[in-house]
């Protein structure tokens, strides 16, 4: 699960970068009303989850480089089908860079498992941790997301669903790494419960600032109870992954 939701998050910063911030493609899957947010969904359930699904298949199997080709030709299959019906659009993005970027991406997760299964690095621990929180915020606040239910004004975009997309990664990206840190170097207990209780604070100067808009009070609840759930969940796969190592000693 660890390395799923990792894998997930990988998947998740190259659409950031290529799809976002630089229009690579467009995906037409008419599910949500906006546009740009139905683009999101999209490329969120594609990257996030179906991509990273046969990532963690090829590593948990160890799977050699046949069948990594096999599944990348398959996605870039896909690419070609979606193409034909219109339902997805390119700009300066190539099927090619698919195909290359599926081997590279299914390499990392053989690497990932494979470190993971041994005594990592403590920053290959950390950079997992930061993986899962980045993931799971995503998970928690995209209902209401797609609901437009808040939006955020960061000024970057003409594009007001583009413009809340980019301030909401940059936000995760940043509460992320503070939760992962916070987790993994074990704080003192006031300094774990002060953390969230400073990102609900950052909330309300997002607010005051009218950079933070929202329709109704539950969410910015979520968004607070978000905070906690990702603490738990940072604190819960920081044993798991402690845990590792003496498992695989056991069985060698």
């Amino acid at each position: 699960m660890a390395l799923y939701l990792g894998l997930g998050a990988i998947a998740g910063y190259l659409e950031n970068v290529i799809c976002i911030w630089f229009q690579s493609y467009e995906y037409y899957p008419k599910i949500l009303e906006d546009p740009y947010y139905d683009l999101i969904l999209g490329t969120y359930l594609s990257q996030v989850y179906y991509v990273s699904s046969v990532a963690l298949f090829i590593a948990a199997f160890n799977l050699r480089y046949g069948w990594m080709l096999f599944f990348s030709a398959m996605f870039v299959g896909i690419e070609y089908l979606f193409l034909a019906l219109g339902i997805y659009k390119l700009h300066w993005w190539h099927t090619g860079y698919t195909g290359v970027g599926l081997l590279i991406y299914f390499w990392i997760s053989k690497k990932w498992y494979t470190v993971l299964l041994r005594d990592s690095s403590r920053f290959i621990r950390w950079f997992t941790l930061f993986c899962l929180n980045y993931i799971i915020y995503g998970d928690l606040i995209a209902i209401p997301l797609f609901s437009n239910h808040y939006h955020f004004v960061g000024g970057w975009f003409d594009n007001p669903a583009r413009d809340t997309v980019t301030v909401i990664v940059v936000t995760m990206l940043i509460r992320s790494a503070v939760i992962a840190t916070v987790c993994f170097y074990k704080f003192r207990p006031v300094i774990v419960v002060l953390i969230p209780i400073l990102m609900w604070a950052s909330y309300l100067i997002l607010i005051k600032q009218h950079i933070f808009m929202y329709k109704y009070i539950w969410g910015i609840l979520l968004f607070a109870l978000s905070d906690i759930v990702v603490q738990f969940c940072c604190y819960y796969f920081k044993r798991v992954l402690s845990k590792i190592p003496k498992c695989s000693e056991t069985l060698s």
